[in-house]
């Protein structure tokens, strides 16, 4: 036997060479105790996951003179919708915001802000396209003549 390798004795009283990959019987991890006793413990939720769990508890709720049960989650929305329909005007405003978030609104306008370019802005634009080289020309009082759809290569015209 090398050096490296020293016996050691099992539970069952043989001897087995130690070495890589064969640690010495009392070293071992024990049986039923972790290997990393201070990790993440198993099952630990995140707040997905316990938002989802309190949301779907069910609860008994009373509608007139009847009791219903319901989930959290509507009756959340129950409760919305009724404060809604009563003129609390908070309350309008969450409805029409769970209703677009759940997309039963269709998409709202698009906003109108843009104000038109003035010449100084086309300059610019203009300067900005030529210093980066772009191929593609935009139609201004100058270069009307040409269409921008003509992909026909003429005889006279170099590229810069």
């Amino acid at each position: 036997m090398s050096e490296q390798q020293k016996p050691s004795t099992l539970n069952n009283g043989q001897n087995y060479a130690v070495g890589y990959g064969r640690p010495p019987v009392h070293t071992r991890f024990q049986r039923g105790r972790s290997g990393n006793p201070k990790g993440r413990r198993k099952g630990q939720r995140n707040v997905r996951t316990i938002v989802d769990e309190t949301s779907n508890q069910r609860i008994t709720i009373r509608e007139g003179d009847r009791s219903r049960s319901v989930t959290k989650l509507d009756a959340v929305v129950l409760t919305i919708f009724s404060a809604a329909l009563k003129g609390d005007a908070k309350a309008q405003a969450s409805l029409i915001n769970l209703l677009r978030a759940s997309g039963m609104l269709g998409e709202p306008p698009a906003a109108t802000d843009q104000k038109p370019f003035t010449a100084d802005d086309e300059s610019l634009i203009a300067d900005f396209l030529r210093r980066q080289g772009s191929e593609e020309q935009q139609p201004t009082e100058n270069n009307d003549k040409e269409s921008p759809t003509d992909t026909t290569p003429s005889e006279g015209r170099t590229k810069p």
